[in-house]
């Protein structure tokens, strides 16, 4: 029986935390994750459009990285941005953050 892939698209842009999550997935290597880290939003958007036809199963986004979407935080751009494709309208998404207000942040988040 083939094991199936999970496919995981990271977008960090710190180097400690990009580490992290590379081992930590690491670890789960008997699960056959495959994963991809970039180190902003923008990366991450051009890499989940050139997926659509095998979209990633697991969006992870830091949500402070490049400042290019005030008012909003990039991460919170990323979320809106993939969620307005049909291939991603159902892929989890998790945002990572040391923000005091994430909670707020992603209640409010417009998807």
């Amino acid at each position: 029986m083939e094991k199936i892939t999970k496919r995981i698209l990271i977008a960090e842009d710190t180097l400690g935390w990009q580490k992290f999550h590379s081992s930590l997935l690491k670890e789960y290597e008997k699960f056959n994750i495959d994963f991809v880290i970039c180190d902003c939003a923008k990366d991450a958007l051009t890499i989940a459009q050139e997926n659509f036809e095998t979209p990633y199963d697991l969006v992870i986004t830091d949500l402070q990285m490049e400042n290019d979407f005030s008012p909003k935080f990039a991460g919170e751009w990323l979320v809106e941005q993939i969620k307005k494709y049909n291939a991603y309208k159902k892929t989890p998404i998790i945002i990572v953050s040391a923000a005091y207000n994430i909670a707020f942040i992603a209640q409010t988040l417009n998807v």
